[in-house]
């Protein structure tokens, strides 16, 4: 079996080539989607949903620090029950790799996986200032990594985009890096790139008992309070909503407050919801909001991240988009 980890900070594109995968090679292989998300309500998962896969989620944490016992369950029982052909894992945006490479390479699953791809996605237009903020981070996640995907080069000019290509090959200079765009790739370049041997030795199979990294430094236990809080200090507030009916622009407005300081730090946020008689699926990710169409889903809901957020201040403001509100 093969295991590709694609993993990347908050909004910087990895649902979006997950999507595209499963496009090019869903009806061709048997591909189990195992989705992580911070906090209790899961907006991803919705989002893959009938795309010749099998989708499963694991949200209310991270799969490398609260719910490692609960992730190597999962793929256990993955592997004996749907035997699939490759597994696609999406960890939350604020995932430490090294822990999630760590609980994959246990001896428990040396018989099963024949390769592993940490695939990369980075945000072209929020690469530096991440860096800047969590220099260990974007290191470990860049050290980590086979193939990087330089995403969102549309919204940067190309002088820029070939100066963060070379700025993470000095990082990896083993890793191949792609610039593209809505996670769109040359399909024939990136087989190329995987069936690439890296340089570095084989991995070697860990007994089941440890899950520690000489490269990662020992994060802080997570706090777990009302919502979800991560080691880098992220909390998640997570709504859900049956049989409501929602004013577009009223969201698409909310949506532009919620970078205003009386919402809190909000770096990522991300909706379904029904409008009218559409659904759509209306996002916040480095700055920018988009909003698109989506497949009818079973309730309207969204999830939240960032630091010190408002749950009453947040709860109310989705209340009053309700179509017919005030």
């Amino acid at each position: 079996m093969i295991v590709d980890v694609i993993y990347g900070f908050l909004g910087s594109g990895k649902t979006t080539f997950i999507s595209r995968i499963l496009k090019e090679w869903g009806g061709k292989e048997k591909i189990v989607v195992l989705v992580n998300e911070f906090g209790d309500v899961g907006i991803d998962g919705t989002l893959l949903q009938g795309q010749n896969s099998k989708i499963i989620e694991m949200p209310s944490g991270c799969i490398c620090c609260t719910l490692q016992s609960d992730f190597k369950t999962q793929m256990l029982d993955i592997l004996q029950t749907i035997h699939p052909e490759r597994l696609i894992i999406e960890p939350t945006g604020v995932a430490t790799i090294g822990q999630i490479r760590a609980i994959i390479e246990l001896q428990i699953f040396e018989d099963v996986i024949d390769t592993i791809n940490n695939i990369l996605i980075a945000d072209a237009t929020g690469f530096m200032a991440l860096y800047k903020a969590n220099r260990y981070f974007v290191e470990s996640q860049v050290l980590n990594a086979r193939l990087i995907l330089l995403n969102k080069c549309d919204k940067v000019d190309q002088k820029r985009a070939v100066l963060l290509r070379d700025a993470i090959s000095a990082i990896n200079p083993d890793a191949t890096v792609l610039l593209t765009e809505y996670g769109g790739v040359d399909w024939a370049q990136y087989q190329l790139a995987m069936a690439t041997p890296p340089s570095s030795p084989p991995r070697q199979f860990l007994p089941a008992g440890h899950l520690h990294l000489e490269e990662e430094q020992p994060a802080e236990k997570p706090i777990r309070l009302q919502n979800e809080q991560d080691a880098l200090g992220y909390e998640s507030i997570g709504l859900t909503f049956d049989n409501l009916h929602f004013s577009q622009p009223m969201l698409e407005n909310l949506f532009s407050q919620l970078q205003s300081s009386a919402m809190g730090t909000v770096v990522r946020a991300k909706g379904i919801f029904r409008v009218g008689r559409k659904w759509i699926l209306l996002e916040l990710a480095s700055g920018e909001i988009s909003t698109q169409p989506v497949r009818e889903a079973e309730q309207s809901k969204v999830s939240i991240i960032g630091k010190g957020l408002n749950r009453k201040a947040i709860g109310a403001a989705f209340e009053r988009c309700v179509s017919g509100g005030s």
